[in-house]
């Protein structure tokens, strides 16, 4: 009766099937695709991240080109510049660059905030390894927004958060964009 228990079941007579072999070794395919999705992964990151740095380029650009000019008062007359009206009639000499207001950081902060909600809805859920991403970004958002608990006047908090943002929005539209190719080459 122990002699019963001791036998592993086998309910499907599994065990008296021929044993599989295989001619053809798949492992090399294998490793061949996973190196290919490798690399393709790696080219996305990079993909991105160059994206954002981009983006940041073009938002401090645009910042620093629409800010406004300070008014100060010149030897030629109330309301005209230096810099930009030269009295021999030489060309305007460009203005200096300025920081961006904690307003109009603020602003943008707003704006790209609802553009991932946005993006989120229109997303759905995303792929694991950039949803890893996306959740690391998230928490470094989520520790920028304890420092400007303490200190809601830095332009510098406020500069880095815009731009977490900047790469949590570029996420999401990197993988709309593959979607849609995806879609369009079906």
């Amino acid at each position: 009766m122990n002699h019963r228990r001791n036998e592993p079941a086998d309910p499907l007579n599994l065990r008296s099937l021929p044993p599989v072999t295989s001619e053809h070794d798949a492992w090399p395919a294998i490793r061949n695709t996973l190196l290919h999705q490798r690399r393709r992964s790696r080219a996305w990151r990079f993909g991105g991240a160059a994206l954002a740095t981009a983006a940041t380029l073009v938002l401090a650009l645009t910042l620093t080109v629409n800010a406004p000019v300070p008014d100060t008062v010149s030897p030629n007359g109330p309301g005209t510049d230096d810099l930009l009206v030269a009295e021999s009639g030489r060309e305007a000499q460009s203005l200096p660059l300025q920081e961006p207001s904690v307003e109009s950081l603020i602003a943008m902060s707003r704006q790209l905030e609802a553009r991932v909600r946005q993006s989120r809805y229109r997303v759905g859920d995303l792929p694991v390894r950039q949803l890893v991403y996306q959740v690391e970004l998230q928490d470094l958002i989520v520790q920028v927004d304890e420092g400007l608990s303490r200190n809601p006047e830095s332009i510098e908090l406020w500069s880095q958060r815009v731009n977490l943002l900047m790469d949590v929005v570029a996420l999401y539209e990197n993988n709309l964009r593959r979607d849609y190719y995806r879609m369009a080459s079906v």
